[in-house]
């Protein structure tokens, strides 16, 4: 293991369950020495990616809230993202959450968030809250998107994680069922995630059609009728392919045809 994946395994271990830790619970816990450790948390605490909390204990430090902010207001993803997703939220007349979810390390996390009406409910998909990949539609829509190869490695590892989401017991019938989300172009799921709910979801893609995010709508399932899931299923739709747009403009500015 590298250097930095040392650091980095020690950012990793800062988590909602355990939000402070020693030098020395972190050596143990990596199987690192004290002393290679103490000089981790020296550089981390200097970059102000990690801060002293009490006496010899330490929890992630101010560095991240100015990554995060930076984050917010440059990524181009998120930039081009959001007018389309406050357009969504205010051509809603019901209590919806739009999120917008990206595939980090083997899950899918919610990057950006936009809110119709005043919900009431709490949805999972938080914003920085990693989540499942086999759960709920905005992952199952970033799992069908995933390239041929790293699927069947997927399925070889996770088999049951496929059976269990209802996409197939076999190599074949899971390949059949993303091909199906594919196809389709989007995804509704109910009660998935959070109980009650109902998820909609489309794909962003690139040039290539790689899978570069999805945008979502969650709504109680007994506040929405057919017709407006169809509807919302445009809006996201239309509101994809403006992300789409304005994101090859970035890549290729001034081009023309």
């Amino acid at each position: 293991m590298s250097t930095s994946d040392k650091l980095l395994s020690i950012l990793d271990l800062f988590d909602l369950e355990r939000s402070d830790w020693s030098v020395e619970e972190a050596a143990a816990a990596l199987g690192l020495a004290t002393s290679t450790t103490y000089r981790y948390f020296a550089s981390l605490t200097a970059a102000g990616l990690l801060a002293p909390f009490v006496p010899s204990r330490y929890v992630l430090g101010p560095t991240i809230i100015r990554y995060d902010r930076q984050l917010r207001l440059t990524d181009p993803l998120i930039s081009a993202a959001q007018p389309e997703m406050q357009r969504i939220a205010q051509g809603e007349t019901g209590d919806r959450v739009i999120f917008l979810c990206r595939l980090i390390g083997g899950q899918v996390m919610c990057v950006d968030q936009a809110v119709s009406g005043e919900p009431h409910f709490a949805v999972s998909y938080e914003r920085g809250r990693p989540m499942p990949l086999f759960a709920g539609s905005a992952s199952k829509m970033i799992l069908a998107h995933l390239p041929p190869r790293q699927l069947r490695g997927l399925f070889q590892r996770e088999a049951g994680h496929f059976a269990a989401a209802g996409l197939g017991e076999d190599w074949d019938s899971v390949r059949g069922a993303l091909k199906a989300i594919r196809n389709a172009g989007h995804i509704a799921t109910l009660g998935e995630v959070d109980e009650g709910m109902k998820g909609i979801s489309v794909p962003i893609v690139d040039a290539g059609s790689a899978i570069l995010a999805s945008l979502s709508i969650a709504t109680p399932v007994a506040t929405v009728s057919p017709d407006q899931v169809a509807r919302m299923i445009e809006s996201l739709a239309a509101a994809a392919a403006c992300i789409q747009a304005a994101l090859a403009e970035r890549s290729h500015p001034g081009r023309l045809g």
